[in-house]
């Protein structure tokens, strides 16, 4: 699909893409704005508020503001390493910290601090967790304290880091499934609300080698999940969506519907009645109708051949 940003650079430039990889998303916002997912060269990305955020200054890249930045990330990047280099291309305006992985076990935390790109990879990411605070600080703590295992003096997101990184730091499961249960246990251990009035709404774990994705909510906490290979990766099939509260469990990938304007208006305008933003419903119909006018670009070469089983529709 061919796409275009909402937001000018300094020179009037608007990013302008077109979409490489299909990729499954998490929307909580809405549609084309993801808050987590993974495209199918198994590149996962999620992210988390950090209200420290001081994204970039004005300059003569083209912007992409923060969810959307993550379907052009999901849409055109295959590993952490293209992930980073896009900076050069797109300045993305955000409130929000990123935890990125691969299908190669490479893993990066991305944060913006004082107006520039902060990246932790490789030898600097001593451990692939990210909560709502900073990594170095986060990562001081935990190291400083590990040894009395002992973290409940501290801050919900800085208790949080800690036991998820005594946790991956521990990790020794040596079958898919005993990992898939290791990592949702994590993600329980760490649960908003043992910390916060504010529940985890939802927990995702991602298999990038199967591009499997399951997820649990606190609304149904069935383990669900659905592979990639299950969707036709190309535009001429409609996108596919689905109510992440359903009440299924198992496979959901037959579950999915051809996307729906007016569920999606919908969404768009709950979320800007509930959260207070300050935004209207005019301005929902508005970036709507800019997604909507997305157009599907006829592939440049030959299709591909993945081996895939019987697709049903879409895949965004």
């Amino acid at each position: 699909m061919r796409k275009t940003g909402m937001i000018a650079s300094t020179t009037g430039v608007y990013a302008e893409w077109v979409s490489t990889y299909a990729s499954l998303t998490f929307n909580f916002v809405g549609y084309h704005y993801p808050w987590g997912g993974m495209n199918e060269k198994g590149l996962v990305m999620s992210t988390m508020a950090f209200p420290q955020t001081n994204y970039p200054p004005p300059d003569h890249r083209p912007v992409v503001d923060s969810g959307f930045w993550m379907q052009y990330i999901l849409d055109t990047c295959a590993t952490v390493d293209e992930v980073i280099a896009s900076n050069a291309m797109v300045r993305n305006i955000t409130v929000d910290h990123y935890l990125v992985a691969d299908r190669s076990g490479a893993s990066a935390v991305i944060e913006y601090l004082d107006g520039e790109l902060v990246v932790h990879t490789g030898e600097d990411l001593e451990v692939s967790v990210l909560a709502n605070w900073y990594y170095d600080d986060s990562l001081r703590l935990w190291r400083t304290y590990r040894r009395f295992g002992d973290y409940s003096w501290m801050d919900g997101s800085l208790q949080r880091f800690c036991i998820a990184a005594d946790r991956v730091s521990g990790f020794n499961a040596t079958t898919v499934e005993d990992g898939i249960a290791y990592a949702f246990d994590t993600l329980e251990a760490i649960a908003g609300e043992r910390f916060t009035e504010h529940a985890s709404q939802w927990s995702i774990v991602f298999d990038t080698r199967a591009l499997r994705v399951y997820f649990k909510t606190l609304a149904n906490p069935n383990l669900r999940y659905v592979d990639l290979e299950e969707f036709f990766p190309w535009c001429e099939q409609p996108v596919r969506m689905l109510e992440i509260q359903a009440p299924l469990a198992g496979n959901v990938a037959s579950w999915f519907s051809d996307y729906s304007h007016s569920e999606a208006r919908d969404h768009y305008h709950w979320f800007v009645d509930a959260y207070e933003t300050g935004l209207t419903p005019a301005w929902a119909d508005q970036v709507l109708h800019h997604f909507e006018g997305f157009t599907c670009e006829p592939p440049q070469r030959l299709r591909r051949t993945t081996g895939r089983r019987s697709p049903l529709n879409g895949g965004q």
